[in-house]
This record gives C-alpha cells, sequence and structure tokens, in this order.
C-alpha cells in the first residue's frame, strides 16, 4: 500500500482547511470595516468598479506579505504553545474592538486615482485587525503561503459582495450592525483557538 499518497492527502487537507479558514477569518474581520466602507464608497464614486476592486486588493496583499513574512519569523522563535495563546487573545481583543468601537470612524473618501486607492488601503491594513488577522494564522500553522492567498480571496469576496450590495442598496444598510456581528464572530473565533490549546 502506497503509504506516502495517503500521506499526501492528509497534507492537501490540512492545506485546504488551513486555506478555508484564513478566507473565512479575513471575510469576517473585513464585513463592515472601514477599508471595506472606504473602497465600497470610492468604487460608487468613481464609477470604477473593477478598477478601484484591484487597487483596493493589491493594497491588501502588499500590507498582508509583511504580516505573514513577520508571522513566519516569529514562529520560527516562539514556542507553539505561546503563540496559539497570544493568538487566541487578540481575536478576542479584536472582536471586542469591532462591537465597543465608537461609530463615525469611516474614512472621508473623494475622488482619489487608483494608485491613491492603493496607498489608502495599504496603510489602513498596517496594524488593522484583518492583517493581525493574518499575522496570528501564520503564527500558528506552517504554511504562509496558504494563510496569504486564503486572506487575500476572504478579502476579494467581502470587498466585491459589498461593493455589489451596496451599488443596488446603498444608505439601507446598517455598516455599524454589520460590524457588530463580525465582531461576536471573531470573539468565537478566540473562543475556539483558546478550547483548542486546552483540549491538546
Amino acid at each position: 500500500m502506497d503509504w506516502e499518497w495517503f500521506d499526501g492527502c492528509f497534507g492537501f487537507m490540512d492545506a485546504l482547511t488551513l486555506f478555508l479558514l484564513a478566507v473565512s477569518v479575513v471575510f469576517v474581520a473585513e464585513v463592515g470595516d472601514k477599508t471595506m466602507i472606504s473602497t465600497i464608497i470610492l468604487a460608487i464614486e468613481t464609477r470604477g468598479f473593477v478598477g478601484v476592486l484591484v487597487a483596493s486588493i493589491a493594497g491588501f496583499t502588499v500590507a498582508n506579505v509583511v504580516a505573514v513574512l513577520v508571522g513566519y519569523a516569529v514562529r520560527l522563535v516562539v514556542d507553539l504553545t505561546i503563540a496559539k495563546v497570544l493568538a487566541a487573545a487578540l481575536f478576542f481583543a479584536i472582536g471586542l474592538w469591532m462591537i465597543l468601537r465608537s461609530e463615525g470612524e469611516q474614512s472621508r473618501v473623494l475622488k482619489y486615482s487608483l494608485i491613491a486607492c492603493f496607498l489608502m488601503v495599504f496603510l489602513m491594513e498596517m496594524g488593522d485587525k484583518t492583517q493581525l488577522s493574518v499575522f496570528s494564522l501564520t503564527t500558528l500553522y506552517e504554511n504562509p503561503l496558504v494563510v496569504l492567498t486564503g486572506g487575500v480571496i476572504g478579502y476579494a469576496l467581502a470587498n466585491s459582495i459589498g461593493i455589489i450590495i451596496a451599488k443596488y442598496l446603498g444608505n439601507r444598510i446598517d455598516w455599524s450592525r454589520v460590524e457588530k456581528y463580525a465582531g461576536l464572530v471573531m470573539i468565537l473565533i478566540g473562543i475556539w483557538l483558546t478550547i483548542e490549546y486546552l483540549t491538546h
């Protein structure tokens, strides 16, 4: 029996699970986030929906390459159990921040060029909860490329859906309430990581 084939299958499933986790975490973190709202507003005002989305995704990708590289370096020098505890605490903090933060933090966005859109997203992502989520996942798992790929796709999905919905519904969406629910999900992820740490 070819056990290498089974090992390959399990390795693929581990990578797929991590990929889906990264997609889900970033998707949830982006829902109602200032980056998403700014991207939507810019797309609506300029009517350059595809161009703005591409520039926004590019800005996110560059910012989170930094997070992945730093997270992977931390993984090499920090004990994994400590990293898992820190990651769980980080998800709790992110979730609470999303629920408790004051309203009206939305960035004022005018008719920027696509280059300005890229820079806007890049700067807003530096130290943002989404980047911290990507950093946390990278410290926990040993496949930074899968984390980054999943994160980019999760970001693209959230912003694509946001732009499409906003195009048709506009001001009828209560983004502050949406972000509160997203914050609750982030706290649940933190609880899940804590349980995983305590049971292993």
